[in-house]
């Protein structure tokens, strides 16, 4: 389809996302999108200037397309287009979140060609006045030309490109601008965050594990390092079934990579967290497939686990591996990898490999680059040191059973402080448990980016597990209340419970 055909084919549809009343088809990056649009491709048509009006709305944060007609009418806006936004309200040409991506991902590969085009006979004309005889002074002003036309090709390439990581915030590039803050702005939304069955782990989070995000929990061995990334896989495939309003039609994959348990202690630790109160031993083996598969699937998400011996995949590798499994029917949403001193670095040169401390740090910036890369979050365990047994043990000693959390710091992150300045979230965890109760004391040592939506005055929580013997901790996602029991380190005494 030719690029002039545009305004008579899409204007209809762009209209109709902006009248639907579904607010999720209208995230902040489609609102930039389609204004670029309306300006590269401009038109009298009564769609074009019904998405005009519509979005003049919205920017003014009027979202509900009911109040945008009743002001309309108030205004004396022109019949035509308060009956047009009616309508396509009442009778919308996309419907689902699905259609919404694939129409802007037309839309935007037509915006960018037509702004490419636009620089061509410049770009052209600018080559065509070099000449290998001129002075070497007038070259490179022609050249410095040539440069600057051609920056402007990159950024009308880039920056209608919705699904694009932004790396440039560029004050003479406004639409790249815009792109960055839109992007920005939708990073929190609803059905991008993937929660937990916790509620007060979401809050710890604040508000869920995001996109582009590294998480790491430290805790000393045996104190459910694996369970946590092995719970957090599983509520992901559970809790979660907005992702799929983002894969654009692809079936979303949450992926669990254990460098650490074997494969066998993995799926009967999967069946500790999916069926806690049944016996493995008393179902044949096709029974306990068709049950987890149930249990895995319910939400339509797909389950990958994977197996690695210590130090056989490389930071490279997983880039390698995320890769292959993202096909035109999968897509891969969440990593969660046991662990980081199990896996190389990508890179081998002496700067890495001299010591652990840099190996580690290097690791670490390449999981946050490959998150970012793929727009995922990925989360990781990591030990803490000997000290933080010695301190947790004193506590311990002393009647405090409970009260390890006051044992534990970032000063106890093992090896490389790096670990503590690369990740987006860090969370010091421990088992506490009497023979009577059981509880597992998560800490945010760090959190990056805090969400105003949640109680920041929260720093760590004591979470029940199912029983002494469990090893499955107990959801309360779809309770009224959280069961967490909160520590506080500030000093707003709220209730915890209270807004829920």
């Amino acid at each position: 389809m030719k690029l002039k055909t545009l305004r008579n084919n899409f204007y209809k549809n762009m209209a109709s996302v902006l009248c639907n009343p579904s607010t999720q088809l209208k995230s902040s990056q489609v609102i930039v999108l389609f204004a670029r649009a309306l300006a590269t491709f401009p038109s009298k048509s009564i769609y074009c200037l019904t998405a005009h009006r519509v979005i003049t709305y919205i920017e003014h944060n009027i979202n509900n397309v009911q109040l945008m007609i009743e002001i309309m009418k108030d205004e004396g806006e022109d019949q035509e287009i308060i009956d047009t936004v009616e309508q396509l309200m009442n009778h919308p040409t996309i419907t689902t979140q699905n259609e919404c991506l694939e129409f802007c991902r037309v839309l935007a590969d037509y915006v960018k060609w037509a702004s490419v085009i636009k620089v061509k006979q410049s770009f052209i004309n600018t080559l065509d006045i070099i000449d290998e005889d001129e002075d070497p002074t007038d070259i490179q002003e022609h050249v410095d030309l040539v440069y600057n036309v051609a920056k402007e090709i990159v950024r009308a390439y880039e920056s209608a490109d919705i699904t694009a990581t932004a790396h440039s915030f560029d004050s003479s590039d406004p639409e790249g601008m815009k792109l960055a803050i839109a992007s920005a702005r939708d990073e929190r939304a609803p059905d991008k965050c993937i929660l937990t069955g916790i509620k007060g782990l979401n809050n710890l989070l604040s508000p869920g594990y995001l996109s582009g995000c590294l998480y790491v929990y430290a805790a000393l061995p045996g104190n459910y390092k694996s369970g946590i990334l092995l719970k957090s896989h599983v509520d992901t495939l559970k809790y979660n079934e907005h992702i799929k309003n983002t894969t654009n039609g692809r079936t979303p994959i949450s992926m669990y990579i254990s460098m650490e348990n074997t494969m066998t202690q993995t799926i009967r630790r999967l069946w500790g967290v999916l069926f806690p109160n049944a016996d493995m031993g008393s179902f044949s083996v096709d029974e306990i497939m068709e049950m987890m598969n149930n249990e895995l699937q319910s939400k339509g998400m797909r389950s990958v686990i994977l197996y690695y011996g210590y130090r056989e995949k490389s930071t490279k590798d997983l880039e390698t591996i995320i890769r292959s499994y993202n096909n035109d029917k999968n897509e891969v949403v969440a990593v969660y990898l046991d662990y980081i001193k199990r896996i190389r670095p990508g890179r081998t040169d002496i700067a890495v490999t001299s010591s652990e401390k840099s190996e580690l740090h290097a690791i670490m910036n390449e999981l946050k680059y490959i998150a970012a890369e793929f727009n995922i979050p990925i989360v990781t365990g990591h030990q803490l040191n000997r000290e933080a047994a010695r301190q947790v043990d004193d506590v311990v000693r002393n009647g405090g059973y409970n009260k390890t959390d006051q044992a534990l710091s970032r000063s106890n992150i093992s090896c490389a402080w790096e670990i503590v300045e690369v990740a987006d979230f860090l969370a010091l965890m421990n088992i506490e448990n009497n023979g009577e109760v059981k509880s597992l004391m998560i800490k945010a040592a760090k959190q990056r980016d805090v969400d105003n939506s949640t109680d920041v005055s929260i720093t760590a929580i004591r979470h029940p597990f199912i029983s002494v013997s469990s090893f499955a901790l107990k959801d309360d996602l779809y309770e009224n209340v959280s069961i967490s029991i909160p520590i506080y380190y500030t000093q707003n005494r709220i209730n915890y419970v209270a807004n829920v």
